[in-house]
């Protein structure tokens, strides 16, 4: 399919400003991040972040893997977070500006079984029927960006890398992988050097970025950290998720949901800043319902590090 053939993307153009909490409630929901941050911590499953947190003035607990931030040191960190980046593509014209304002939707991932379209049966998902619906998102104007529909489960312990070959030989927007550990995401990298052209290019244009989760409640595992701390000295985006369960892994209530996630997801953007200092990254909002705070799909949602 040529570029000619496919319809540029259409982005949802906002025709009104809606503002869901006031200020107070934005200034309450910042000092309480900042409270959990230091006064009870996140615990931090790789001594690469501990190393990092301790260099820069983190009270850490190398027994327990807890880290206690102090809010000069999150407020310092979070400072150097750009607000404003660019999602490249294979093709320009489907480039995405991040914080212009607009919504750019995505499809739901990373399922693991679909229903054959020919036999009608339910079964596992495989590198096909990602490159399959893979075409299909390429072909639709209201898909902005690549997220891994369903797994490849075919592919073994690989499948995070095969995902993103199914998804760069049928799609030319941009691609959001799913992408966990160090050497899983080295060959990510690698992967998309190759498709930008040249590291320079990858970090000016990054045709890949990466959707991370923490791990509630207040946990940030090793394969995430340091997937994210490969990406982040690459120039390439790292999208922090939460989605705390009210009653169990968070409070039961959606503003102390709210404050949990909020300080697993800064805690983790703070190891990417002191690491690889202007390190794109988006934090997701998360929407807290009966059950669980759920991330939304959408890349002008995630707001470039705007936490606290």
């Amino acid at each position: 399919m040529t570029s000619m053939e496919r319809p540029p993307i259409e982005p949802i153009e906002p025709a009104f400003k809606q503002q869901y909490h006031t200020a107070e409630q934005l200034d309450r929901l910042k000092q309480a991040t900042l409270d959990i941050l230091e006064t009870v911590g996140v615990r931090f499953q790789s001594a690469k972040a501990l190393d990092i947190l301790a260099a820069a003035g983190a009270v850490v607990d190398r027994a327990t893997e807890v880290a206690k931030l102090p809010p000069s040191l999150v407020l310092e960190a979070m400072a150097t977070a750009p607000r404003r980046f660019a999602l490249g593509a294979r093709d320009a014209s489907c480039d995405i500006a991040v914080g212009d304002g607009r919504t750019y939707c995505t499809t739901d991932g990373c399922g693991v079984e679909i229903v054959d379209f020919q036999t009608r049966e339910r079964r596992q998902s495989t590198k096909a029927d990602l490159a399959d619906i893979t075409r299909l998102q390429d072909a639709l104007s209201s898909i902005s960006f690549w997220w891994p529909t369903v797994s490849a489960g075919d592919c073994g312990e690989t499948a995070q890398l095969h995902e993103l070959d199914a998804g760069w030989n049928n799609t030319v927007k941009h691609l959001q992988g799913m992408v966990n550990g160090e050497r899983e995401a080295r060959y990510a990298v690698e992967m998309a050097t190759v498709i930008a052209g040249s590291a320079e290019e990858l970090r000016r244009r990054p045709v890949l970025s990466d959707l991370i989760g923490t791990i509630s409640p207040l946990v940030v595992d090793k394969d995430a950290i340091e997937a994210a701390l490969v990406f982040a000295a690459a120039g390439v985006p790292v999208t922090w998720v939460t989605m705390p369960t009210l009653g169990t892994t968070a409070p039961a209530t959606k503003a102390g949901a709210y404050a949990l996630g909020s300080a697993e997801l800064v805690a983790a953007t703070i190891v990417l800043q002191l690491a690889s200092p202007g390190a794109p990254c988006c934090i997701r909002r998360c929407r807290a319902g009966p059950t669980r705070a759920r991330a939304t799909s959408s890349a002008s949602r995630s707001t470039a590090a705007r936490e606290p």
